[in-house]
C-alpha cells in the first residue's frame, strides 16, 4: 500500500510488487484539526482502497509506504516539520503501525519520487540523478545507485530554499530570495496578480472570469497556448531561475540526469524546457558530456506512490532496484476476435484505443492530425499523453493497417524527454510486438 500524503489531496493505491498500481482513491486533504483529523482522513483513505478492490483484504497489504511533504525522519516514522499541513511532530509510523498491524515507512515526498523515477521512471537508466518538482512549492531529492541522500538531518536535497536572489521576495519558510519564492506556482501565482493589479492585461481574467486568488497549472497551460503576452513573460522569468538552479545542482552534485516534475512542469513543459536547457547549455564551467541530461517525470502523479512502494519493499528487504528483486509486471492480451474487434483483457473495443503502463484500456478519443508532406497523418504529443501516464518503458505505436500515421517530431521529443523508447509498426505487427514484450509498456492503436 502506498499513500501520498499532499497539501490538497491524500493519494492511496494498491500496488504490486512490479509497481502496477491496481487501484487508487483520492480524498481532500483536511485543512483544520490538527493530525488527528489528518491521521483519521488518512486511514479512511487506505481501508477505501481495500475495500473496493475485489479480492483484496487487509491480510493481503505486505507493507505500507508514506510520502510527506517536510521534513521526516524515516528511522523513526517521525514527521518533524510539515509546512502548511498539521502533521509536523507526528510519530506517523507509529500510528500506522499500531493501526493497519503492518511494517511502515515514512518518507519526504520528493525523496519518495526521485526513488520512484530511479525504480521505474525516467531516471532508471541513470546512475545518479537529482529531482526538482516545481508546484505549488519546489522540492528535490537526490538519488546515487539505490540510495536517496538525506544528509546529517534530513535536510538533503531541498532545493527550493537554496537562495537565488538576496533580499529577494519572502519565502514560506521565513527566508528570502529562496528558489520556490521565484519559480513555484505560489510565485508565479503571485507575479501575475501583482501585474494586473498594476493594469497589466491578460487572458487570466477572462479564463478565470476575475477570481484570481487561484491560477491553476492547467490554466497556465490555457493561456500559454493562447499566447498570452503576460502568463509567458512570467514563466518565462521561472523557468530561467530553474535554469540557473539548475547550474547549481550541476556544479554541487554533477549528476547524470535532472528530472523535472510538478504540476507545473506537467502542464508547461513544453515551453519551460527549452528555456531551461538554453540556460544548462550556456555553462561555462562545464564542457557539453552525455551525462548532466535534462528529463521530464514519465511517472507523473504515481512518482511518489511508486517509489514509496519501493521504500516499503527496501524496508522488507526487497531492493526492488536490484535485479534478484525485479518482478515481472502483468498485462492483458490485446486480441484481434473479429474484424474491427479488439479485446483487452475485459474490453471490447472497436475503435482506435489506448492501453496505460498499468494495463488500463480506454477509448483514444483524439484522431491523428492532418498528413504531412509525405502524405503520412501525424500524431504530436497531445496523441501520446493519456497512453504514458504511468510511466511505460516502451510504447508500441499501432499505425493502421498501412503503416500510415508518423510521429511528429514534437511527439519524439515528448518520448525522449521521458526516457520511453517507442515502436511504430502496422497494427497487427505492433501487437504482435505489444503481446510478446515483457516489460513496463504501453499501446496506442489505430485501427483505421
Amino acid at each position: 500500500m502506498a499513500v501520498d500524503v499532499g497539501g490538497t489531496k491524500i493519494l492511496a493505491a494498491l500496488v504490486d510488487a512490479s509497481g502496477m498500481v491496481l487501484r487508487r482513491e483520492k480524498h481532500a486533504t483536511p485543512r483544520e484539526g490538527g493530525p488527528d483529523v489528518l491521521c483519521a482522513a488518512l486511514k479512511e483513505a487506505v481501508e477505501q482502497v481495500v475495500h473496493k478492490t475485489s479480492g483484496v483484504a487487509m491480510k493481503h497489504v505486505v507493507a505500507l509506504g508514506i510520502g510527506v511533504p517536510g521534513i521526516v525522519d524515516p528511522d523513526e516514522g517521525l514527521v518533524i516539520v510539515t509546512p502548511n499541513m498539521g502533521l509536523s511532530n507526528t510519530r506517523l509510523g507509529q500510528f500506522c503501525k499500531k493501526t493497519f498491524g503492518l511494517p511502515t515507512v515514512v518518507g519526504n515526498d520528493c525523496n519518495l519520487g526521485i526513488l520512484g523515477e530511479k525504480w521505474l521512471g525516467s531516471a532508471r537508466g541513470a546512475a545518479s540523478a537529482m529531482g526538482i518538482l516545481v508546484g505549488t512549492g519546489v522540492g528535490g531529492g537526490f538519488i546515487q545507485g539505490s540510495r536517496v541522500w538525506l544528509g546529517a538531518r534530513g535536510m538533503a536535497s531541498e532545493i527550493g530554499h537554496i537562495v537565488m536572489e538576496i533580499n529577494g521576495p519572502l519565502c514560506g519558510c521565513g527566508n528570502r530570495g529562496c528558489l520556490e519564492a521565484l519559480a513555484s506556482r505560489t510565485a508565479i501565482e503571485r507575479d501575475l496578480r501583482e501585474a494586473i493589479a498594476a493594469g497589466r492585461t491578460s487572458v487570466l481574467t477572462e479564463l478565470l472570469e476575475g477570481r484570481l486568488d487561484v491560477i491553476r497549472s492547467s490554466v497556465l497551460r490555457r493561456a500559454l497556448a493562447a499566447g498570452d503576452t503576460l502568463v509567458t513573460e512570467v514563466l518565462r522569468h521561472a523557468a530561467d531561475v530553474l535554469g540557473h538552479a539548475c547550474l547549481t545542482v550541476e556544479h554541487l552534485l554533477d549528476p547524470e540526469a535532472i528530472v523535472f516534475g510538478g504540476g507545473v512542469i506537467e502542464a508547461c513543459s513544453e515551453f519551460m524546457l527549452p528555456i531551461i536547457q538554453e540556460v544548462v547549455a550556456g555553462d561555462c564551467l562545464t564542457a557539453p558530456s552525455p551525462g548532466g541530461s535534462l528529463l521530464v517525470s514519465s511517472l507523473g502523479d504515481d512518482a511518489v506512490l511508486l517509489g514509496a512502494t519501493a521504500a516499503a519493499r527496501l524496508h522488507l528487504g526487497e531492493n526492488p532496484l536490484k535485479k534478484r528483486f525485479q518482478v515481472a509486471p502483468s498485462y492483458p492480451v490485446i486480441e484481434r476476435r473479429k474484424s474491427g474487434v479488439y479485446e483487452v483483457g475485459f474490453h471490447v473495443l472497436e475503435t482506435d484505443f489506448h492501453v496505460t503502463a498499468c494495463g488500463q484500456a480506454k477509448r483514444q478519443k483524439s484522431s491523428p492530425e492532418p498528413s504531412d508532406a509525405t502524405g503520412r497523418r501525424q500524431l504530436t504529443r497531445h496523441h501520446l499523453e493519456r497512453p504514458c501516464r504511468g510511466g511505460p518503458h516502451v510504447l508500441f505505436v499501432a499505425t493502421g493497417p498501412s503503416g500510415d500515421i508518423a510521429l511528429s517530431d514534437d511527439a519524439c521529443l515528448y518520448l525522449r524527454q521521458r526516457a520511453i523508447e517507442w515502436q511504430s509498426l502496422p497494427t497487427d505487427d505492433a501487437l504482435r510486438a505489444y503481446n510478446e514484450f515483457p516489460g513496463r509498456k504501453a499501446a496506442l492503436v489505430h485501427l483505421t
